[in-house]
């Protein structure tokens, strides 16, 4: 619970017919192509969290007094654009976000097919959305879950030719695809686009383009009804709500946090007026928890398993996670702010530096000061939870997309994995075209404990 006196606030820094359809549907809603072979790890470990509980379920992980300290900094970092007109809580100014635009408009881009698009289509989209920022941009909140773009545009750019066709296994990374916003979510709107259908949005943790009917203004009386009440975090994914009047249709992601009035929870919804209004519903039984939730085994153990096998999503694409919105979902549970970029992430609380050491002495570290279930694993460009040993070695969860091999032509591929998935830190190493280096052990830079005070 946040108090009133906002004065005292402050800030801190997601059968071969069936696997056949399963497969395609993959490849046009995530991009993920179907599998070479599969690789050793994801039959030798189990693929679900619950092999891999270790001493007391119910032993707390972090004490629960401690535990809503971190909630309560959660809180400060999610309200963040309902409490300051300015985005220096992001690290950012509108100059930054102007000259990030601008950069990425010199880029080259390619469509689904591989084609080039011309610069001049580039420039179109670059340009329906400037304009001067509001001076102080207005309170809102998302009325649904919402892709969060570079630009004010649904068009998919890929930044090669190989991206866009997903060749030899490669990843079909839309170059506009920034990340997602939940229900629910805090945002300030800072701009629209020429053609009135985009928002440009800030929340605690991004910033980027909205469709505007996924948003709406928010009011005072509104923020402090939702703001300086009890909450309730979703421990159910993806929970599907039929649209209400001038709301869409929504999916509430596990991790979604909403205020709550006892069993009685509260979407937002357009009223009248254009401006949001709450909604009350009574979620099903299992669908949501008071925030935080007791961060023990059990619970984490619970958390791991709805997480478990979600296809892979670069940004949130097609409403799915890539490996920092699985750790962030993970850890917004126990009240735990994690930033949105695994970079980012790799900094949040204590670390111990594991580079330029030898492969056997990180494994070695890891499995030593490794926290099961509360300690994350860095290298640069992907983010993973530490689970434990398993079978004698480390293992981790992550949401990835798969290892570079060597392909016939010469060129570098992937041996696509395209889920969330337990591995170990050799993963890939029984593949004879494996790029030298490329495991993760060989790549692991930092040990970090987002609950700094259990290190």
């Amino acid at each position: 619970m946040i108090r009133k006196d906002r004065a005292k606030l402050f800030l801190f820094r997601v059968l071969f017919g069936f696997l056949f359809c399963l497969l395609m549907i993959m490849e046009n809603v995530s991009g993920a192509p179907a599998a070479a072979a599969s690789l050793a790890d994801l039959s030798r470990f189990p693929q679900r969290a619950e092999p891999y509980l270790s001493g007391e379920p119910d032993e707390p992980v972090i004490s629960y007094d401690n535990q809503k300290i971190y909630a309560d900094e959660y809180l400060r970092n999610h309200f963040a654009p309902w409490l300051y007109e300015d985005l220096s809580y992001l690290d950012l100014d509108k100059d930054k976000i102007a000259a990030f635009q601008k950069n990425m408009a010199k880029k080259r881009y390619f469509n689904a097919d591989g084609v080039a698009v011309p610069p001049k289509t580039v420039a179109a989209i670059v340009a329906s959305g400037e304009g001067a920022f509001a001076a102080a941009g207005c309170p809102g909140i998302a009325l649904a879950d919402a892709d969060v773009r570079v630009y004010p545009s649904a068009e998919a750019l890929y930044p090669s030719a190989d991206s866009a066709r997903g060749a030899r296994g490669m990843l079909r990374q839309d170059a506009l695809q920034n990340s997602t916003i939940k229900p629910g979510e805090p945002l300030r709107i800072l701009r629209y686009s020429k053609n009135s259908q985009w928002a440009f949005i800030a929340t605690g943790s991004v910033v980027g383009w909205v469709r505007d009917n996924r948003i709406a203004a928010v009011d005072a009386d509104f923020i402090d009804r939702w703001m300086y009440s009890d909450h309730a975090v979703f421990i159910k994914d993806n929970v599907r709500f039929a649209g209400r009047g001038a709301s869409p249709a929504f999916i509430a992601k596990m991790g979604t946090i909403l205020p709550r009035d006892g069993n009685t929870l509260y979407l937002p919804q357009r009223g009248a007026r254009g401006f949001a209004e709450l909604r009350a519903f009574k979620p099903a039984e299992g669908v949501a928890s008071p925030f935080p939730v007791a961060f023990t085994q059990r619970n984490a153990i619970r958390a791991a398993g709805e997480l478990m096998g979600e296809p892979y999503g670069w940004g949130g694409a097609s409403g799915f996670r890539d490996c920092s919105a699985l750790t962030r979902d993970y850890f917004t549970l126990f009240g735990v702010w994690l930033p949105r970029n695994s970079g980012d992430q790799a900094k949040a609380g204590a670390s111990i530096p594991l580079k330029n050491i030898p492969a056997d002495e990180r494994s070695r570290l890891i499995a030593e000061r490794g926290i099961p279930f509360a300690t994350l694993i860095y290298m640069p460009g992907h983010i993973m939870l530490y689970l434990g040993i398993y079978d004698g070695e480390p293992v981790v969860f992550h949401n990835l997309w798969g290892v570079r091999v060597n392909t016939p032509g010469g060129k570098t591929g992937r041996s696509v994995v395209g889920r969330a998935a337990v591995t170990g830190l050799y993963l890939g190493a029984e593949l004879d075209n494996r790029l030298k280096g490329s495991l993760i052990i060989d790549n692991v830079v930092n040990l970090s404990f987002p609950v700094a005070n259990i290190w």
